[in-house]
């Protein structure tokens, strides 16, 4: 993650977190673990902001934008922890007609 890319819709950028992980490090940990074992739902955390960025000056179509997301530092954390979850299973479940899907 970025330290000070793009902040989510809370204002703290990753780098807030990394500077200060001694004091929030536990609630942080604490509420992504209940979030990927589905003991708390990840709606409170999954506020996104889609934002389009020119690519040029005076863009006047929509392929001149870029989109990008403003999610919240703890929705990347957690959705990084289940994705890397994933990663060992899908292997297993994904037939070999479809393995271009996997790395």
């Amino acid at each position: 993650m970025f330290p000070i890319k793009a902040p989510g819709p809370d204002g703290y950028p990753a780098h807030f977190f990394q500077h200060h992980w001694d004091t929030c490090g536990d609630d942080v940990t604490k509420e992504v673990v209940r979030i990927v074992e589905g003991m708390e739902s990840a709606e409170s955390i999954n506020d996104t902001i889609l934002v389009l960025i020119p690519k040029v000056k005076n863009p006047n179509l929509l392929t001149q934008f870029r989109p990008i997301n403003l999610c919240n530092v703890l929705y990347k954390i957690a959705s990084k922890v289940i994705s890397n979850r994933l990663k060992l299973v899908l292997p297993d479940i994904i037939s070999e007609e479809q393995s271009d899907f996997v790395p």
